[in-house]
């Protein structure tokens, strides 16, 4: 991503983030909420076998709620923050690759050693304004589980959305009969093997999914928590964009290896046979 520095008494201060990244991240972040509470609220109800389990809200309104935030938050993961990955100009350096399987070792290795002789994973080129690595291996490796639990959750949401509620009334007639057959047949017949029917298939894969997300951002949180640097990520995240590089930084210079010029070969304009 794009950077500004300022190299005023030796600080470098570099563009973590764009405004679109904050704002995809900030709606992830809102939406989520939104799902686990009214999601966690209606799992109660059900298993009370009460409309109004807590007598705070109406399970329709309670459910309009959820059906619109997991919309949202969908399109959020599946659209957006894949759009703002792709057009960073440095996707692979956001994605766990072969060169953080090392890392990571490193990382467990570093675990066991004096805190100065831990790896730095923030790699900040102040020449380009562009970071080399900007997440943990572990972090990377976390994101891969939170996206299987994201679709986990999406599919299953989709399949047991009902397109009549709230003030919506949609009758679809293929869809319901395709998911009909979906639920009761396909999915029903591998749920009667353990004494399910589909539709309590679906509803259990949806709920411990959402219970795998819970977990992986408790180690999520945990996990950034325990940085030194977490002051910089949050300021940089939720106001400026910005972070200050500081001893846990490794900051770099130099052009980018494709950016380099290599040296043209002298050739003649014409060549006689």
């Amino acid at each position: 991503m794009q950077g500004n520095q300022n190299f005023d008494n030796d600080v470098v201060v570099g563009k973590r983030y764009r405004l679109r990244d904050m704002i995809a991240h900030q709606s992830h972040m809102i939406t989520c909420v939104l799902l686990l509470i009214t999601g966690l609220y209606m799992a109660i109800q059900f298993n009370t076998c009460s409309l109004h389990a807590w007598e705070l809200m109406s399970y329709q309104t309670l459910r309009l709620i959820h059906v619109i935030a997991g919309i949202l938050f969908l399109v959020i993961n599946w659209t957006f923050i894949p759009f703002n990955l792709v057009t960073s100009g440095h996707l692979l350096n956001d994605l766990f690759g072969l060169k953080d399987i090392t890392r990571l070792y490193q990382a467990i290795v570093g675990v066991f050693k004096p805190p100065e002789e831990y790896p730095k994973y923030t790699i900040y080129n102040k020449t380009t304004g562009h970071y080399k690595n900007k997440l943990h291996p572990a972090y990377k490796l976390m994101v891969i589980f939170e996206a299987m639990a994201i679709l986990f959750i999406g599919l299953t949401g989709i399949i047991m959305i009902d397109l009549k509620f709230g003030f919506v009334n949609f009758d679809i007639p293929l869809w319901n009969n395709f998911m009909a057959w979906f639920v009761n047949d396909i999915t029903g017949s591998a749920a009667a093997i353990i004494g399910m029917s589909g539709v309590q298939l679906i509803r259990s894969i949806h709920l411990w999914a959402t219970y795998w997300f819970v977990l992986e951002l408790i180690i999520h949180l945990g996990f950034l928590g325990i940085d030194p640097r977490m002051s910089q990520y949050v300021k940089a995240l939720f106001i400026t964009g910005k972070e200050t590089m500081n001893e846990y930084v490794e900051v770099v210079e130099g052009a980018h290896e494709e950016h380099k010029k290599k040296p043209r070969e002298k050739r003649p304009l014409i060549v006689f046979r």
